[in-house]
């Protein structure tokens, strides 16, 4: 008998699908791989770092929730850190924006 193992974008369309017909985005979980690179483009083992140090991109680490061993990140936490983003109008705006940051 074998089993089908879901791939991380099927995982991440059937969550959104879900998400467009009216679930609750609180209540969709979704695995690490289908959110890193596939919504926040940055790899699993930066993701891992930013758990531990709470920063991810310069910015604070989107939550996350552990069950068992495994992390899941919920679709409205993912959705709100990538809202909360800052956004430019040129690449010569983001680079003041960082300059007056440093």
């Amino acid at each position: 008998m074998s089993t089908k193992t879901q791939v991380p974008g099927d995982i991440l369309a059937n969550a959104l699908a879900r998400y467009r017909d009216g679930f609750d985005p609180a209540l969709i979980e979704l695995p690490e791989a289908a959110v890193f690179p596939h919504l926040i483009p940055a790899q699993p083992a930066t993701a891992r770092k930013a758990r531990t140090t709470g920063s991810l991109l310069g910015r604070p680490a989107p939550r996350f929730v552990k069950r068992g061993r495994a992390v899941r990140y919920r679709l409205q936490d993912v959705l709100e850190w990538l809202a909360d983003g800052d956004t430019y109008a040129s690449t010569a705006e983001a680079h003041m924006a960082g300059r007056a940051l440093a």
